[in-house]
């Protein structure tokens, strides 16, 4: 009962507020001269009372999608849907949209099936992520020049990338601003993006969470403040609590299913994994130019049925590339787990380049399993990368640095080997305490030799490591030695659970 009078004088506000626009309308409308500064004044005064009424606006993301566009039909389907609703739209995407799928990433020009796919979709802003520079500079510049696209702690030289922004401001129909800025992930260990550093050598970053903090200006430039972040998982919790400024962390880089979205310091913070397996939703209702509520959480497109049948058939013609069905290789089992994947891809490198020990980092392991019929495309998505072997002498102790550098980057076994075994010993605190190196039959290595070692160029640049010998490039691909050894007739029988690479603690008793 006591809402009673809240609703007379709703409905009388309401009343007035229509006649006065109705009666600007009317008499605009009988002054056929009536001024350019009249209509400014009429649409202000529209915008105005739009943007103080209650509002819902819906935006759909997806991050570390890896050229997976098999999906995108189902994503097409419910954001058409959404749209015919008369809803309050935005479709972004955090990142990471190239690497991982041959069809996007051999295409000519590469990512142009992404890019025309995304376009489509009705993408409105992009924030770019590390494997964004995997193809060079110029499939960047096409992607920044046909979307939106910020990144805020990226500084590029004049003409290197025309159309990054730190951010932008988009426009709802009723005329509500949402300030969208950009974040991109750096490496602690040479301050830059986790790609081949040769491909960013026309740009310069900051530290994101640095650069986040002289963003809060932005606050007063619109109604709602969105991060659109490829930092991670735990970097955007760290910058939720330093910015509460911040309606909505829209995140990528680390694959976290955040489901539903979290509220970190009054942040809602979210993310949809990867592989354009769920389709991310916000939902923010605002009252007076105010968030009064907001909501995230995902769709399993592995449960949507609904398809634009217009992107499916694009998408058809995309795959269409009969190259990629060659068979390289038949195997009597699936092939599968990092340890046993990254065996046979080291095992690749040395064996086609007559090397004595061969290295591979889990990153670069880009399947989770082979086939019994390994075809081109399998070989191009299990190494998507376009890495370059480099050969370096290295010692036992150069080795050992390299293991401990890699271990120490995530606390775990980073690189998958072949030629030798080894072993982390570490203490509770994952310090480590010893590495052992053996053969692979066991016996150990000889200590004053000097090793023939094949790295990716990517390890080479992105590592921290202290090696005399500043290697040479074989002048080939890890993919190509890979789809080399493939066709060899390799027994591939023999790659059943395989793993040369471990870490154990070392129990208290056995260190004194």
């Amino acid at each position: 009962m006591k809402r009673a009078p809240f609703l007379g004088s709703a409905l009388r506000l309401l009343f007035f507020a229509f006649f006065g626009v109705f009666t600007l309308s009317f008499c605009a409308g009988a002054q056929s001269g009536a001024s350019a500064t009249s209509a400014t004044t009429r649409s202000s005064l529209t915008t105005e009372l739009s943007a103080t009424s209650e509002s819902h606006i819906v935006i759909f993301h997806i991050n570390d999608v890896h050229g997976k566009i098999d999906n995108f039909p189902k994503v097409a389907a419910i954001l058409n849907a959404e749209r015919k609703s008369g809803a309050e739209v935005f479709f972004f995407s955090a990142g990471d949209n190239f690497t991982g799928n041959p069809v996007v990433d051999l295409y000519d020009p590469p990512g142009e099936p992404m890019r025309e796919l995304l376009d489509r979709l009705g993408l409105d802003v992009l924030s770019l992520g590390n494997h964004e520079f995997d193809y060079e500079m110029e499939p960047v510049r096409k992607l920044a020049a046909r979307f939106r696209t910020v990144s805020a702690n990226i500084e590029a030289r004049p003409g290197t990338l025309p159309g990054l922004k730190p951010w932008v401001v988009l426009e709802t129909k009723g005329g509500l601003k949402m300030v969208v800025f950009g974040l991109i992930q750096i490496e602690p260990e040479n301050g830059l993006p986790s790609t081949h550093p040769d491909k960013v050598k026309d740009l310069r970053f900051s530290d994101p969470l640095v650069k986040a903090l002289e963003l809060k200006k932005l606050r007063a430039s619109g109604q709602v403040l969105i991060g659109l972040t490829h930092i991670g998982y735990d970097q955007d919790l760290l910058l939720a609590k330093q910015m509460p400024e911040i309606d909505v962390i829209i995140g990528g880089h680390s694959h976290t299913r955040i489901d539903p979205a979290e509220s970190v310091n009054g942040v809602l913070v979210t993310q949809t994994g990867g592989d354009n397996m769920f389709l991310g939703r916000v939902d923010l209702w605002l009252k007076n130019g105010r968030i009064i509520e907001k909501k995230g959480r995902l769709i399993d497109l592995s449960k949507m049925r609904d398809e634009d049948e217009t992107l499916k058939a694009l998408i058809a013609k995309f795959h269409q590339n009969p190259a990629f069905a060659r068979i390289l290789a038949t195997a009597p089992l699936e092939i599968s787990g990092r340890n046993t994947l990254g065996s046979l891809m080291t095992d690749s490198i040395r064996q086609t380049q007559g090397l004595d020990i061969a290295f591979q980092n889990n990153g670069g392991i880009r399947l989770n399993r082979l086939p019994l019929s390994i075809t081109l495309k399998d070989a191009y998505t299990l190494d998507p990368f376009g890495n370059q072997i480099v050969q370096i002498a290295m010692t036992l102790t150069e080795i050992r640095g390299l293991i401990a550098s890699s271990f120490e980057k995530r606390n775990e076994i980073d690189l998958q080997v072949s030629g030798i075994t080894y072993v982390v010993l570490t203490d509770e605190a994952k310090k480590i305490k010893e590495i052992k190196l053996r053969n692979p039959d066991g016996s150990p290595l000889t200590e004053g030799r000097t090793y023939k070692v094949g790295l990716s160029s990517y390890i080479v640049s992105s590592y921290g490591f202290e090696h005399k010998d500043p290697g040479r490039s074989l002048q080939t691909t890890t993919a190509d030695a890979l789809i080399r050894y493939l066709q060899s007739g390799v027994d591939l029988g023999l790659y059943r659970d395989v793993r040369r690479a471990f870490s154990e603690k070392v129990s208290k008793s056995s260190q004194n």
